[in-house]
């Protein structure tokens, strides 16, 4: 019979990582660490065990069956021991550090246009914000708040809808000055560059849905790897953007931009905000989410999140 008692415990979280990715590579830039150190932990804990935690699987990882039950014990476990250090760090207290990860578009587009009331009205609260890639947002552990775009519901977070999504093209009203006349037609979108930060593929079903002829004929482009980048474009009279109205609400009520056409298209998506049941117990995580979620008309469901425990998805 195995002394458990002196189980390595260090290597409990490096094996959480690893389960939760289903690769070692992955946990290891989680953690900051080598993939050597993550082997090297890994083989340490079945030592330790005396079974294996799992079988390779091409460049990856597979859980073994034991693995599997171990793997849902020690987040569980990971997951108490954080709420409750959190919680206990602050008692007699409001407010402290809350870490905020969104993509570059998101930060630009709207959270730099409104954060400046959350951070006047709520003082007590340490706000840092990290941009990072849409679709690797809801992996990122040691954040408190993840705002992405997509279809929900991701795994082991809980999340909810901020709002869906459609885009429709905006301009600067100082195009029209330049180019000498209004934008009325679609046909009248050949004499302008269209911004675009995919592929070209966005606008050319906009173009389609509205009627063009040909869309592939509207050839004048401008390319950039972010619509933040392209929003700033059109502001400054470059072009022609693709953009929703969350992004862009704040530049057409102050007349920066306009929409010269009321026609948009579905995005296939939409705005989440996302965060573990650990952040969730953070009153930093908690005011912020009740300012985010009021703006978007969402209040009531951080109040059923915070009513039972069954909110994450499995």
């Amino acid at each position: 019979m195995k002394d458990f008692r002196n189980l390595p415990l260090p290597t409990l979280r490096t094996f959480e990582a690893a389960a939760r990715h289903q690769s070692l590579s992955k946990a290891a830039a989680e953690l900051h660490l080598t993939d050597s150190a993550v082997s090297h932990q890994l083989r340490k804990l079945e030592s330790a065990l005396g079974y294996d935690l799992f079988n390779k699987a091409g460049r990856g990882v597979v859980l073994t069956e034991a693995g599997q039950v171990f793997a849902k014990t020690v987040a569980t476990a990971l997951q108490n021991i954080l709420a409750s250090a959190l919680l206990l760090s602050e008692v007699g207290q409001e407010g402290g550090r809350l870490d905020i990860a969104c993509p570059p578009m998101f930060a630009g587009g709207w959270l730099a246009k409104h954060l400046k009331g959350f951070c006047r009205d709520h003082p007590s609260v340490e706000c840092h914000i990290r941009l990072a890639e849409n679709q690797k947002i809801h992996e990122i552990a040691d954040i408190d708040v993840g705002i992405l775009f997509g279809s929900g519901g991701w795994p082991h977070k809980w999340s909810t809808l901020l709002a869906h999504v459609n885009i429709t093209p905006v301009c600067s009203p100082r195009l029209f000055n330049q180019i000498g006349k209004t934008i009325t037609k679609v046909s009248d979108l050949h004499d302008v560059i269209l911004l675009h930060w995919d592929d070209g593929s966005e606008w050319r079903r906009w173009l389609t849905e509205a009627g063009a002829q040909d869309p592939h004929s509207f050839t004048r482009g401008l390319y950039c790897s972010d619509l933040g980048m392209a929003i700033d474009l059109a502001i400054n009279g470059t072009g022609v953007a693709l953009v929703s109205d969350t992004l862009s609400s704040s530049d057409l009520a102050t007349g920066n931009l306009l929409t010269p056409f009321p026609f948009s298209i579905d995005a296939f998506g939409g705005w989440h905000v996302v965060c573990s049941q650990a952040s969730l117990q953070r009153s930093s995580t908690r005011v912020f989410m009740r300012w985010l979620l009021g703006h978007f008309g969402g209040s009531a469901a951080l109040d059923t999140a915070l009513a039972g425990p069954g909110m994450m998805n499995p």
